[in-house]
Parts: structure tokens; sequence; C-alpha cells
């Protein structure tokens, strides 16, 4: 199987699959090449699972494409596209010029940021006052890693792609983020905190997956 290694000061030897489905392993410094090809041909089953998997994926996104007649999601539901002269959201539907994808992409982005702005906050606020947990600020961004972070300072962000969700989902975003303003960890506290507010907190969590495997397969990253 090849594989890319690197060299680290770490202790450990690690293997991550790429979103391409190409492997990087990672080794430590003094590690003998040996010991590296028997640990990857003891893992080569769940290598070749993931990395098939990743491949797959990544042909998908490579295809991705939206377009008139294609469908858009927002606050959980699909809405078509129909060609138009702006990328706008009319409360039924999208509109899109005839541009190719890479071209609509920066311009559906700025259209969710507006959305998400339009609503986001207002939820944040909802569940600020409900709770007495107050964050210092709350921006929309691009981040592809993250559905939302908490700052040191207690700023929270937010993905746009997160408009994309059902309200309750994006309501439990929310909430683990707000949760975080006084614990910022994931211990038992934070999570009795979590359930304290949305008790069903692990139906919107499975949710949250599911778009997250949703948009893994598109090209938004």
């Amino acid at each position: 199987m090849e594989y890319q290694l690197v060299h680290s000061k770490r202790k450990t030897i690690a293997i991550c699959v790429n979103r391409d489905g190409s492997v990087t392993v990672r080794a430590p410094m003094r590690a003998a090449q040996s010991m590296i090809d028997r640990f990857v041909r003891e893992k080569q089953e769940w290598i070749t699972e993931k990395s098939t998997q990743m491949a797959a994926n990544a042909a998908v996104r490579k295809n991705f494409d939206v377009t008139a007649g294609s469908t858009l999601s927002l606050l959980g539901q699909d809405y078509p596209v129909v060609q138009g002269e702006s990328v706008t959201f009319t409360g039924s539907r999208f509109t899109i010029p005839n541009e190719d994808f890479e071209t609509l992409k920066p311009k559906l982005i700025a259209l969710y940021k507006i959305l998400a702005q339009q609503i986001i906050p207002e939820r944040t606020a909802h569940f600020s006052k409900q709770t007495a947990l107050s964050p210092n600020n709350v921006r929309i961004g691009s981040a592809n890693t993250y559905w939302g972070c908490c700052s040191g300072k207690n700023n929270l962000n937010f993905s746009y792609k997160l408009i994309m969700a059902e309200p309750e989902v994006i309501d439990y975003v929310i909430v683990h983020e707000l949760s975080h303003t006084v614990e910022h960890n994931h211990s038992a506290r934070f999570w009795k905190l979590v359930q304290g507010i949305l008790p069903d907190y692990k139906e919107r969590r499975a949710k949250l997956r599911l778009l997250e495997k949703k948009l893994q397969k598109q090209g938004w990253s």
C-alpha cells in the first residue's frame, strides 16, 4: 500500500486517510521502517475501507454542481433552484445566474451568511435570556472545520453552513456553544448543562451528523 510517511517528534505511529483517499502515516523520528510497514499492514483492512470511502466522496464533490433544477437546503428544507439574474432567496426558491459552481459558490456563501445572520444571533439571544449564559459576541463565518465554537473570551462563532440545518439542530449547536461560556471543555458537567437545557440533545446531535455527512459529499468545504 502506498502512503506518505512523515516523521515528527511524536511517540506513536498514526494513520490519516485524507479527503482525496490518499494515506499519510506519521511516525516517531527513530521508528524503524519495518515497524512502520508492519503497523500499516495490520491496519490495512481499515485503511482500504476508509480510503475507498474518502475517494468516493471526493469524486462526488468533484462532480457536485448547482444549476437550475437543483435544490439547496435552508433550515432543513430543500428549496428549488431556478435561473435568475442574481443569487437570491425569495422565500420559496433560490435564484442563480447561469454560471459554473466555482463562480457561484462565493455568492451562495454570501447569501447563506446573510440568511444565517437573520436567524442565528436572534436564536442565540433567545437561549441566552432563557439560560443566563451570555456570550460577548456572536459572529457568522466561513469555517469548514466546525459548526460553532466558543473562544476563551466567550465570543461565539458559527459557520454559515449551520443555516442549512433544521431549526432544532441549530438550537442544539447554539446551546452547545453557550454552555462552553461556563464550561470550556466536554466534561460530564458540560453535557449535564446541555442536557438540562435540551433533554433531547443526543437526537439533535445525530441529525447534525447526518447533515455533516451530506455536506461532506458536496462542494462547500
